[in-house]
């Protein structure tokens, strides 16, 4: 299931740190010079579309400059959701990768985290971005035209 969502490997447990860094060493002699370069290049922790600038460094949200006071797994979900655009997470999705694969708890968790998240969004305008419900579905973090 996590190559076909996305992932180029993965590790079964029990493992050895041995293979961690040999499968490591091998990603990283697929990626070409100039992928090496990009990444080094940009700062990971920082996201910007639009007027919108998450800082997983800091933990910070700011719209248009305005700060957004935000819970760390509302960042998270937030981060996750902006940082792959028009892409539909599952709740599954989402729980896993942000709570574990060994939370015990409901789905619906995910559904109060993204209202309490829109909540403090709509504080301030955001035009050109939302996050959007896929019914039946999921979530996914939408590029919206500004009209």
């Amino acid at each position: 299931m996590g190559l076909d969502i996305g992932a180029d490997d993965y590790i079964v447990k029990p493992f050895s740190p041995n293979e961690v860094m040999a499968r490591l060493r091998a990603v990283l002699r697929r990626m070409t010079r100039a992928d090496r370069e990009k990444i080094s290049e940009k700062n990971e922790n920082i996201l910007t579309i639009g007027n919108l600038e998450i800082n997983l460094e800091e933990y910070t949200l700011h719209i248009g400059g305005q700060r957004i006071a935000l819970t760390k797994k509302e960042i998270e979900t937030m981060w996750t959701l902006a940082s792959n655009p028009k892409k539909v997470f599952t709740r599954d999705n989402l729980l896993d990768s942000l709570w574990g694969y060994d939370y015990v708890g409901d789905t619906r968790t995910v559904d109060s985290h993204v209202k309490r998240l829109r909540a403090k969004l709509d504080k301030a305008e955001h035009a050109g971005w939302d996050i959007a419900t896929v019914w039946g579905v999921g979530y996914k973090f939408e590029i919206t035209e500004n009209k």
